[in-house]
Order: C-alpha cells, then sequence, then structure tokens
C-alpha cells in the first residue's frame, strides 16, 4: 500500500503539537532558570565585592582615623616639647634676671636701691681671730639650687621658701638637708610676685598660727626662721607682735632678713626678751662676680669686727661662683649655722 503523502497538515497532529510545545516550554523553562541561575550568581558575587568593598573601606577608615591619631599626638608631642623649652627657657631666664637678686627682697622697682643698713652693733676692741659668719642662701626652692649650693663645698645655710605650685617640692628637698631655715614669704611695702600664702599686717593670731602650723608640719627640723621681703610685715610692731609671739611659743626663731630700715623686729624681741639676729649684709643684690666678692669681702671684715656675722645671697650663677672663688678670703673666718653665733 502506498504511503499519504507529506503534508504540515499532517505534521501539525495534536501529538506533534503536544510534543512541540512541550519542547518550546523546555526550552524556556531552561533559559529562565539559566537566566535566574546566573542572576543569583551575579547577585551573590556583587554581593560579595560589596562586602569586600565595605571591609576595605572599614579599613581604610580605621587606618585614616589611627593615621590621624598619629599626627595629633605627634604634633601635641611637638607642641609639648616647644612648651616645654620656653619653660625651661623663661625659668632660666627668671633665675638669671634680677627678681632672684637680693634687690627683690626690699626695692623690686629701684633697681639702683642700695640694701637697708643693718642693725648697729658695738664694734669689739680688736678684730677677732675665729670670727664667725653665718651665709643664708634664701630662696631654695629646687634641685638644682640644692646642687648649685652644694657644688661650692662650703657649709652654707639653705632657707626655703614653703611649697606652691611653682616649686611644689621644696619641703621634701629640706629633708635631706641639715640645719636648713624656712624663708617665710611676707607682706612687702612694694611687691606684685607674691607667693600663694604669704603673711600680712591685718592676719590675726589665728591665721599667723595656722601658717606656722603648716611650717612645722612641712618642716619638722625647722628652728630658724627669716623673712622673704617683708618690708611692709617687719615694720609693722603689731604684726610683728603676733608673729614672734606665735614662733615663740611653738620653739621657733625669727631671724631678720632687714629688707627695711625701720624694721620692729629687734623692738619685739627685746619685749619676749628676746636676742636679735638680723642681716649684716646682702651678697648679690648687685649683678656680676667681682660685686659678689666685694661683698663677701664686707662680710669677713665686719664678723671680724663684732665677733660674727650673718650674709644673705642667693643661688643664682654669680654667687656660686664668686663665693667658690673666695674660699681663701673665707677661711679667715669659720663658716657656722645660724645657731651657731
Amino acid at each position: 500500500m502506498d504511503k499519504p503523502p507529506f503534508s504540515f497538515r499532517n505534521l501539525l497532529t495534536v501529538k506533534n503539537l503536544i510534543l512541540i510545545l512541550s519542547v518550546t516550554i523546555a526550552v524556556l523553562v531552561s533559559a529562565l532558570i539559566g537566566y535566574f541561575i546566573g542572576f543569583n550568581q551575579v547577585q551573590e558575587k556583587l554581593d560579595k565585592e560589596r562586602e569586600e568593598t565595605q571591609h576595605l573601606m572599614a579599613q581604610i577608615e580605621d587606618i585614616t582615623k589611627a593615621e590621624t591619631k598619629v599626627a595629633h599626638e605627634e604634633e601635641a608631642s611637638v607642641k609639648g616639647d616647644m612648651e616645654t623649652a620656653t619653660v625651661k627657657k623663661e625659668l632660666k631666664a627668671l633665675m638669671e634676671s634680677e627678681a632672684l637678686s637680693a634687690r627683690h627682697e626690699y626695692a623690686p622697682k629701684d633697681k639702683k636701691r642700695l640694701p637697708p643698713p643693718a642693725e648697729l652693733r658695738p664694734e669689739l676692741p680688736v678684730k677677732v681671730c675665729g670670727a664667725k659668719l653665718v651665709i643664708i642662701m634664701d630662696d631654695v626652692s629646687y634641685a638644682h639650687d640644692v646642687a648649685a649650693i652644694r657644688s661650692t663645698g662650703l657649709p652654707l645655710v639653705m632657707s626655703f621658701l614653703p611649697p606652691s605650685p611653682r616649686h611644689p617640692e621644696s619641703a621634701a628637698l629640706a629633708a635631706s638637708i641639715s640645719g636648713y631655715m624656712v624663708h617665710l614669704p611676707m607682706e612687702a611695702v612694694s611687691f606684685h610676685q607674691d607667693e600663694p600664702v604669704t603673711l600680712r599686717v591685718g592676719d590675726s593670731i589665728e591665721t599667723i598660727g595656722k601658717q606656722i602650723a603648716l611650717i612645722k608640719r612641712l618642716y619638722p627640723n625647722v628652728r630658724y626662721i627669716n623673712n622673704h621681703t617683708g618690708s611692709k610685715f617687719t615694720s609693722d610692731e603689731a604684726a610683728m607682735e603676733r608673729l614672734i609671739g606665735v614662733m615663740k611659743e611653738n620653739g621657733l626663731v625669727f631671724v631678720d632678713s632687714r629688707t627695711i630700715g625701720s624694721s620692729k623686729v629687734k623692738i619685739v624681741e627685746a619685749k619676749y626678751g628676746l636676742r636679735y639676729l638680723g642681716r649684716d649684709v646682702f651678697l648679690d643684690h648687685e649683678d656680676g662676680v667681682a660685686n659678689v666678692k666685694k661683698q663677701i669681702r664686707d662680710a669677713v671684715a665686719i664678723a671680724k669686727r663684732h665677733g660674727s656675722a650673718i650674709a644673705i645671697g642667693h643661688p643664682r650663677p654669680d654667687t656660686i661662683q664668686a663665693l667658690k672663688e673666695s674660699k681663701d678670703l673665707l677661711n679667715q673666718v669659720q663658716l657656722v649655722r645660724i645657731d651657731q653665733i
């Protein structure tokens, strides 16, 4: 039997249509699945790259913060070094300035004014052999002051300023020093660089008592106190009576730095039956090694005339050098502590 001829009508039977449709759907599904698989893979890759980018940005931010912190620290360090250098420079300038000469004790504004005269004493009929000289070094506040004074090899008496924010270790330094004194800040006629705690003429006995009690706690071995500035206080008899009375009750002795010629210390101490001790010579009211050497010669001469003398200096470079270079002259007297005259 012959086969029927080929035709599209025969091809498009239901069975064939179903097959073609199935293949088409399969292809479309495969393409769609491939698309979604590819999309998901791309999305995952993008998500991964996004996470890596975010992580990298976080690292960069951390590094930037760290670098900024280091830069700030370095800047602060440099600034701190500069500030430290400035403070050291100012301190050095202050140490070498007129403010630390003896003149600030009695006449801070007048650079040509001479020190007030010493209390008059009768001369001995002949010069004394073995005369005694006390050299008090005022304003001792820092370790370098102590080192400078010790470098002279001489038995000098160190008088320490009470602690303050500028020199907080002054009391601690005194603990290792034998025979030290305290340089007590007292009100001056004209002085604008007062220590934080300065006794004033209007202070009550209670106020003075508290300050003296504090001094004794800070300096448990102190026996002698001399005045830092104090031209106004020491010339006020009532104020000195309150101070000397409190000091006597506490077993302390006042040494008059004589920052003013009208000092009432001798009069008040006579009322209390006390012996007067006062400064005879300021060593460094004028700058220059030669000037200090001249004052040392005067101090030695006064000691020989009266049997003893008290000189006051400061731990300044000129003063330290002059003392080192005057040892032969100083050998003509006995250098002693204040309690030995």
